[in-house]
């Protein structure tokens, strides 16, 4: 489990009494292992020159931007615009002059964060993503700020000093961006928060912080490496979020209101936002509570990479061994049609039939794919039928000991009226 490697806590009591709510601090020593088989100093060598583009990199010192680019040379055919191969000798440069260099997005494309970014955003329900800071040695990338992130630091090289201060405003949402508000609110929100701990971070230690928590880093006397996994809480926000856009069903939401009279009035204006908030609590006790969960999780992990599949068709007369499996990072919904199930899994749907249910609810609970049980219920050529619709909408992995297809492409395609054929977006 990819919590248990990161807090010493029972993952039930990180989650109940730690995760929004304080700071812990866990040392190496009480883990059960480093960080290295994520991140390392040789992956990092080996990703600058092996490919990455500038878009993955930022250059950062106080606060201030870097330019990424400098030195780069475009590669010839790429189109207009495209992010060119970064200069490394540029960037041994900026590291020098004590600039931070941060690689992004490294649950994208780096399969071992992928793997325990998919495996912590399960285990703790919530979206995450993977940063690595490099900073040179006495130098700091940013100074005293929060993120509208949980966070937890994962150091993997060097160590690294971390001023904490309370949170001058609980739980901030993306609209509260530390960069995005005015320098002289920033300065309001610092006076406000209070010392809360001065650590070091060392090589395997970690460190956890609840969004809005006031952090200023510095590396000491090396250079230091750490991961800052990023935590996008789903909040009561975002489910108002959702009623708000279930709302464009309401023909009374949809009509236009002359701000200029509603200013004039105050009386008419506060009766029409009452008015509003009474149409969404409406909405709010008539709505099917599955359905606009689904609608939050889907919207909430659409950024989410899943695990990739094999995209190249099995060779011919090749039968790869082992099992079909759930995709890692894919979140699915399902639900009950006339004849059959509506599985969706994104903004993709299908239509299975109604046999296929207990697989889809196995695969909710216990996150196996029960073949056997598929095939006793479908018969073998409806079951293979079924499992190559479902590896086509993206919710299952063919088994494979190569990055090969398990399926052909004539058995994907469904013929009309087949078991598994994707239905039309009104089609319900």
């Amino acid at each position: 489990m990819s919590l248990k490697r990161c807090v010493a806590l029972p993952p039930d009591e990180f989650r109940a009494s730690v995760f929004g709510h304080r700071h812990v601090h866990t040392p190496a020593a009480d883990l059960p292992d480093d960080f290295t088989d994520l991140f390392s100093p040789h992956v990092l060598e080996e990703l600058l020159s092996g490919g990455l583009r500038t878009s993955s990199l930022r250059l950062v010192r106080d606060g201030v931007e870097g330019d990424v680019t400098r030195g780069c040379i475009a590669e010839s055919g790429d189109a207009p615009g495209t992010p060119p191969f970064p200069d490394t000798d540029g960037i041994r440069h900026a590291l020098a002059s004590g600039q931070t260099l941060i690689v992004r997005s490294l649950h994208r494309f780096h399969p071992p964060i992928r793997r325990f970014a998919h495996e912590l955003a399960a285990e703790i329900g919530h979206p995450v993503k993977v940063n690595a800071f490099v900073t040179p040695p006495g130098s700091q990338g940013v100074d005293l700020h929060f993120d509208v992130q949980d966070v937890l630091v994962l150091q993997i090289a060097g160590d690294k000093r971390w001023l904490l201060r309370t949170p001058p405003l609980p739980d901030p949402l993306p609209a509260h961006a530390w960069f995005d508000v005015p320098a002289r609110r920033r300065e309001e929100m610092r006076a406000a928060s209070r010392p809360l701990a001065d650590l070091v971070l060392r090589a395997g230690d970690s460190l956890y912080l609840p969004r809005g928590t006031m952090h200023s880093p510095m590396a000491r006397d090396t250079l230091s490496i750490h991961l800052t996994v990023a935590v996008s809480t789903i909040t009561r926000h975002d489910l108002l979020g959702e009623l708000v856009r279930k709302a464009v069903d309401d023909d009374w939401m949809r009509v236009g209101v002359d701000t200029d009279g509603l200013v004039a009035d105050p009386g008419l204006a506060r009766n029409l936002l009452r008015e509003a908030g009474e149409r969404l609590a409406a909405l709010a006790a008539d709505a099917a509570p599955e359905d606009v969960l689904w609608a939050l999780r889907k919207a909430a992990f659409r950024e989410q990479t899943p695990e990739p599949v094999p995209f190249l068709p099995l060779p011919e007369g090749v039968r790869p061994p082992g099992v079909h499996r759930l995709r890692a990072g894919v979140y699915f919904h399902t639900a009950s049609v006339k004849d059959g199930v509506q599985l969706s899994v994104g903004n993709r749907r299908v239509r299975l039939p109604a046999s296929v249910s207990p697989f889809l609810a196995a695969l909710h609970r216990d996150q196996v794919a029960d073949m056997a049980g598929l095939t006793a219920a479908l018969g073998e050529d409806d079951a293979r039928k079924v499992a190559a619709a479902l590896v086509d909408i993206g919710l299952l992995l063919p088994p494979s000991a190569a990055p090969w297809h398990a399926t052909t492409a004539q058995e994907a395609v469904l013929p009309e009226g087949a078991p598994g054929r994707e239905s039309d977006p009104d089609d319900s």
